[in-house]
């Protein structure tokens, strides 16, 4: 198992006894550095022998290490992006594209979206447009050759559509852009199921909204959200499950056709924001409030 402290601290322990097997610091390691005074968030992402995470240093802004050992495979330099945004770590995770035809590794950090290559950790492409300077949260939405991502604090949201640029590299052109009035996601994330995404609008908020993935058009948008604050998101049996920040969960139809709320319940533990993501497996609903873990069976009857 492999989990980053909000401090920088990366570790490796064996799943069956959580004996440590190694051990990072990316501030000591790697110069690591955060956007902004918020800890560390990411989830670290394992690709066959490969661990990777963002440690957001000036000569390592992502890291490629072995997952067995911990030694460096390869560093990504900090990429020139664009004037928004801020040097350093964003709190999102990496996800894989194979965009372009090329394996590569894409986030979004405190100058927005930036990919580097699997196999080497050379710096692909950036998009600076969904930066902004306080915190880049939402992770990164890849389906086939396009990338959708956003953030917060009057921000707003990109669709970009890579390509092979004829010399081993990667073009990332913008398919559209939709400003903060149409589309922001401050935390909570978003889905893409079909051809749509779902997800909470509006900086601090929640608001349930459905998205043409490839169009940028407003499909639907509810009138008012359930709950109150930011939503985190997550998708299974042709429903959403949206978690607000006040304790609130609500399930919402995963369809174009219109806004559908089909029940909420309150959460019965609430020690501080309802932030963190739930997690769904073998139809079972797990949600943490702090050091609280609560599951609930959500298997069609």
């Amino acid at each position: 198992m492999y989990a980053i402290s909000p401090h920088g601290d990366l570790l490796c322990v064996e799943a069956a006894s959580g004996k440590e097997v190694w051990r990072k610091k990316f501030d000591k390691d790697f110069g690591g550095k955060m956007m902004s005074g918020w800890a560390y968030s990411e989830s670290p992402l394992v690709d066959g022998e490969k661990l990777v995470c963002t440690p957001g240093g000036k000569d390592a802004v992502i890291v490629a290490l072995n997952k067995k050992t911990g030694e460096t495979i390869w560093k990504c330099a900090m990429p020139t992006v664009g004037p928004k945004g801020n040097l350093g770590a964003g709190y999102s995770s990496i996800v894989i594209s194979e965009g372009g035809g090329v394996r590569q590794y894409v986030t979004l950090i405190g100058k927005g979206l930036i990919s580097a290559a699997a196999k080497d950790g050379k710096f692909l492409w950036g998009y600076n447009k969904v930066a902004n300077g306080t915190a880049n949260i939402t992770t990164p939405i890849v389906s086939g050759d396009y990338v959708f991502d956003s953030s917060g604090y009057g921000t707003g949201a990109g669709l970009l559509k890579l390509s092979a640029d004829g010399s081993g590299g990667i073009k990332a052109e913008e398919v559209y852009f939709l400003d903060a009035n149409t589309f922001q996601n401050h935390h909570g994330g978003l889905v893409l199921v079909g051809d749509h995404l779902y997800a909470g609008h509006g900086h601090g908020a929640g608001l349930p909204k459905c998205i043409d993935f490839k169009t940028g058009k407003i499909v639907w948008q509810a009138d008012k959200a359930p709950g109150g604050g930011s939503a985190a998101v997550t998708y299974a049996d042709g429903n959403v499950y949206f978690r607000y920040e006040s304790g609130l969960m609500a399930l919402v139809a995963a369809t174009p056709e219109g806004y559908k709320l089909k029940s909420t319940f309150k959460i019965p533990v609430k020690t501080g924001p309802s932030w963190p993501h739930t997690t769904i497996q073998d139809r079972k609903l797990f949600i943490r409030d702090n050091d609280t873990l609560m599951c609930y069976d959500i298997a069609k009857k």
